[in-house]
């Protein structure tokens, strides 16, 4: 608990440091004239965006677990697990979210590389999603639908979308997957040589980009068939929508405002930092590469360093409190994954 709290105070610490520095720059008498205008009202609204965004999280996951045999968690074990994974993710960073899941789906009957897969399918699909809508927001913005949105900008979403998915559905393909995803067992290596070294590495990551390819199958099987699906296809969108509401009336409560396409692809720009190992959650970084993404899409730098600041104090720091709390019941909800496993 104690590194926790040491992290939690580095973290607001590296935030303070990008408010001051880009400050700088914004003038900190706009700041404070910014803030004395400022309608804590909108925010009501980005709370209320969170805990949608929690609940898609925590639908997708229990369905993605489940798919193919997978264990069934009850919804409110689900939910534990998703909060744990935040705590983990504060602490320390994306890692360690993935490591709770990979974790908690071990302990409820996965094995190793079975957990691995589904918890590298989730983080997929979740990525996925945004994805396709940037992709579709910088079609609409090279049609002209949105003005202020740079047209690099558009263009690299779509290009990411088109190269991402046709390279993914081309190694998920049936006729391939199951030559690619096949797992071999890795000998200790031989000596400490650095070839010897090299060449077990070089094993190791064979194991990691199979268990990737393995993970695919579960976003191919959500994207191809989303009505049989359904609940995994519409949990990690609700969860990507209470996000962008989030943004939105952060931004709205400093009285900026963007269109929808505009938004999106600024916000999926900026946030692709989350994917990053950032120590502390990414705190601080994530906050300047949302204010910079802002500002390209014609937000003026006040309100879009104030804005992106508040959205992650919603996003990031207000469900601090409540998944430390939940790491007190951490024993009961490895007995609840065991009870799911003899189940």
């Amino acid at each position: 608990m104690g590194r926790i709290v040491l992290l939690a105070l580095l973290g607001i610490a590296l935030v303070a440091g990008v408010i001051a520095v880009i400050g700088h720059v914004a003038e900190y008498g706009r700041l404070r004239e910014a803030l004395d205008r400022m309608d804590a009202g909108w925010l009501v609204l980005g709370v209320a965006g969170e805990v949608l965004a929690f609940g898609g999280y925590v639908l997708a996951y229990r369905a993605v677990a489940g798919m193919r045999g997978g264990p069934r968690l009850g919804l409110g074990t689900t939910a534990h697990v998703v909060a744990l994974g935040f705590g983990a993710f504060v602490a320390g960073s994306s890692a360690g979210g993935l490591a709770v899941d990979l974790w908690a789906l071990h302990r409820a009957g996965c094995t190793v590389h079975d957990a691995a897969r589904r918890v590298l399918g989730l983080n997929t699909l979740q990525w996925a999603w945004l994805a396709l809508a940037a992709g579709a927001c910088g079609v609409v913005a090279l049609a002209g639908l949105a003005p202020g949105v740079p047209a690099l900008m558009a263009l690299a979403w779509i290009g990411i979308v088109v190269a991402c998915f046709g390279a993914g559905t081309w190694v998920s393909a049936p006729r391939r997957v199951d030559r690619l995803s096949r797992v071999h067992r890795v000998p200790e290596p031989a000596g400490l040589a650095p070839r010897s070294l090299a060449l077990w590495v070089g094993r190791w990551l064979r194991v990691a980009l199979a268990d990737a390819i393995g993970g695919l199958v579960f976003v191919r099987e959500v994207l191809r068939h989303p009505l049989r699906h359904r609940v995994g296809a519409v949990g990690y969108p609700l969860y990507w929508a209470g996000q962008l509401i989030a943004l939105d009336v952060a931004l709205r409560a400093f009285d900026a405002h963007v269109g929808v396409a505009a938004l999106v692809l600024a916000y999926a720009t900026g946030y692709a930092a989350s994917a990053l190992p950032l120590p502390v959650g990414g705190a601080g970084g994530i906050d300047a590469s949302l204010t910079l993404t802002l500002t390209l899409v014609g937000v003026p730098l006040t309100p879009a360093l104030l804005g992106a600041v508040a959205y992650r104090g919603m996003t990031f720091w207000l469900p601090v409190a409540p998944a430390l709390l939940l790491l007190a019941g951490a024993p009961r909800l490895a007995r609840d994954l065991d009870a799911v496993a003899a189940a």
